[in-house]
């Protein structure tokens, strides 16, 4: 049992070293390759211990692994954050709560080391650290997770929907069954390393085959094709005409909470062929956006009005179908670069 899970554990060490090898060369086209890159330098870490056996505590090895382990957890939600951001970069908050999981066993070892006591000598602050530690790594994963689900009904890219679901949902699921099982309950079975360190290794290269194999852009952005505006003139299919023209006519886009299945029933077109019609004819990638066309459109025709100047913009943004300032603000900057603010200053 000892040599087949060496044997799985080389194997999963090497399959994570050739993926951050073969993406380095992509780090400065996209900020989500650099951080899957250190997920799986975390990786490579978390395996130090079965290569090596039994670790001298302290050492420069010992060291290493305990890093990659704390830090695997916070990496990987930073990573699943990232690939559903689409073009916004997540907030420095996001990287400080990420780096908790690596910060607070890392203190509570320095601590034993310099002031020289065991930490299970005080069992109230064992279990704060320990357990701590583990509740914000299970609620991390938890959270990568379901912005995954939450993400896939905007994503318009039906290949990428499935091929980014699927490969942070099973990554979460596995990071959650070792975690319980390890640091949980601490479970002792025969064959059990063998088994993990065999579905990593089958989860590493399903990872890279989507990674190398498929076209480009399935799970990172490499290159975003430039969007065709909905109302540029252009010869569309009778299919997308409706689509626009629920848009342009009937303003669907200010109906709260519009989906794509929402859509989809309204118009009586199959949810498919919806998001393969404004992905395909458009190249809108995401629903919002599409969406968003329409409500930045209308919020700054009234924000150019004299008549409209006394309505603030809060509340422009809210009857256009934005459900926060902040998130109006980001969209409209990323269109026009200027604040909303701004733009009506310089139109009047």
């Amino acid at each position: 049992m000892l040599a087949s899970s060496q044997f799985f554990a080389h194997l999963d060490f090497a399959l994570m070293l050739m993926c951050g090898v073969l993406l380095f060369s992509g780090i400065k086209q996209n900020r989500t390759i650099l951080l899957f890159i250190g997920l799986m330098l975390c990786g490579c870490g978390y395996l130090l211990s079965p290569l090596f056996g039994p670790l001298e505590k302290l050492s420069i090895v010992w060291w290493l692994n305990s890093v990659a382990q704390n830090a695997l957890p916070g990496m990987f939600w930073l990573v699943s954050l990232n690939i559903f951001a689409d073009r916004h970069e997540p907030k420095p908050w996001h990287y400080l709560v990420a780096s908790m999981t690596l910060v607070v066993p890392t203190l509570a070892n320095i601590s034993q080391i310099i002031f020289n006591y065991d930490l299970h000598h005080y069992p109230a602050f064992f279990g704060l650290v320990t357990y701590g530690a583990l509740a914000l790594e299970l609620v991390l994963i938890s959270h990568a997770l379901i912005e995954a689900i939450r993400h896939s009904d905007v994503d318009l890219v039906q290949e990428r929907r499935y091929v980014r679901v699927s490969v942070i949902g099973f990554v979460a699921i596995y990071i959650v069954i070792v975690i319980v099982i390890e640091q949980l309950f601490h479970w002792q079975w025969l064959w059990l390393e063998t088994v993990k360190y065999a579905l990593l290794c089958l989860m590493l290269m399903v990872i890279n085959f989507l990674l190398f194999a498929l076209k480009e852009g399935t799970l990172f952005d490499i290159a975003i094709a430039k969007k065709t505006s909905p109302t540029t003139k252009a010869k569309h299919s009778p299919e997308l005409k409706r689509i626009l023209d629920c848009m342009q006519k009937d303003k669907l886009y200010k109906e709260e909470g519009m989906t794509i299945s929402t859509l989809s029933r309204h118009l009586g077109i199959h949810e498919y062929k919806l998001r393969h019609l404004i992905n395909g004819e458009l190249n809108y990638r995401n629903f919002n956006d599409f969406l968003n066309f329409y409500r930045i459109q209308e919020v700054a025709e009234k924000l150019a009005q004299n008549e409209e100047q006394k309505l603030p913009v809060l509340t422009l943004a809210l009857d256009s179908g934005f459900r926060s300032l902040s998130s109006f603000n980001k969209a409209f900057k990323n269109k026009y670069g200027i604040t909303p603010t701004e733009y009506r200053n310089q139109h009047n």
